[in-house]
């Protein structure tokens, strides 16, 4: 190629560029990120790709070709097109379009072939030995792409028009997830607080939701009433994790020991009580209890938590020391 040719080449790439290439093509189907599908496509037919998936995760797309067995023996034979801003909106009573070219790559020998097309500026999408990154970004806005496979090579047999393509795309997301937690009490006690922290970490709490690396993760929630709880959550790619935690306390209670003929008070009221071995509920807090005995008192204060059961003994013996 003379240089004049290569630089009228040139400018003729940088103007389809800059005013977008006509595009021609029996419409087979819109490709969705949503629900995985697949479209058949054969040569100079055409699909699109619809930007139908909401989530702060998404990172870009991944176009998944399967090359037909008949046709990989055809080495640098086809080519992939792939168009933004595409007019008029693809459907199957439209032939012809106007795009801006985003890429343009001869299809390599193999099986599978994997294109992957970044939709924000900030990823950490990379290219891979069996994938192709196109550069830069595509935005939202520039949605719905149009994507076909044209024959550059002449001479190429037309029973190859026969077979298809398999297109099928799916959303690529960033290695995190997020968290949603949700901390209830049946105490109703405006003064109970939460201390949370996951991995170990000490985080705010009540907050936004966490985002996390994708994998599992430690939480430890400790509420001021001294009862804590332990969870386990998996962090998927992409995805939200809802978690919701009650702290359901019980009325705590008291069992009391005490030998026969005691009385026994429980904060200034005496207790008579039926059945020595049953159990007491009181009210979390600060308590006193009373051993009353041939009018000797033995006393002892205690502090019990919601959910707590304790055991009040009086234990008198006698002792014998040798002079």
């Amino acid at each position: 190629m003379t240089r004049k040719a290569l630089l009228l080449n040139i400018i003729f790439l940088l103007t389809a560029s800059l005013f977008g290439e006509n595009v021609n093509g029996i419409f087979q189907g819109f490709l969705s990120l949503a629900e995985e599908n697949t479209i058949p496509l054969a040569l100079e037919e055409v699909t699109s790709i619809n930007f139908d998936k909401e989530t702060s995760f998404l990172e870009g797309i991944e176009i998944k070709i399967e090359v037909p067995r008949e046709l990989q023996s055809y080495r640098n034979s086809f080519a992939l097109y792939v168009y933004r801003n595409v007019t008029p909106q693809p459907s199957e009573s439209t032939r012809f379009y106007k795009g801006t070219r985003i890429f343009m790559r001869l299809l390599p020998v193999q099986n599978n072939i994997y294109i992957k097309i970044p939709a924000f500026e900030q990823n950490s999408m990379t290219q891979s030995a069996d994938s192709i990154l196109i550069p830069g970004f595509t935005p939202r806005g520039d949605y719905p792409l149009l994507a076909t496979i044209i024959p550059i090579m002449k001479g190429i047999p037309s029973d190859v028009y026969n077979h298809k393509f398999n297109f099928t795309c799916k959303p690529i997301y960033s290695p995190k997830g997020s968290l949603s937690l949700d901390i209830t009490s049946n105490l109703n006690d405006s003064d109970e607080k939460f201390n949370v922290s996951i991995d170990s970490e000490m985080v705010k709490w009540p907050s936004e939701d966490y985002i996390l690396d994708e994998g599992l993760h430690e939480l430890m929630i400790n509420s001021s009433t001294g009862m804590s709880k332990n969870v386990s959550v998996v962090i998927n790619a992409g995805e939200k994790q809802n978690v919701d935690l009650l702290f359901e306390y019980s009325e705590p209670e008291i069992k009391i020991e005490a030998p026969d003929g005691a009385v026994i008070f429980l904060d200034d009221i005496e207790l008579m009580r039926k059945d020595p071995e049953e159990m007491i509920r009181i009210k979390s807090g600060d308590h006193i209890v009373i051993f009353d005995i041939g009018g000797y008192q033995f006393s002892r204060e205690f502090s019990i938590e919601p959910g707590d059961s304790l055991t009040i003994s009086l234990v008198l013996d006698v002792l014998i020391h040798k002079n």
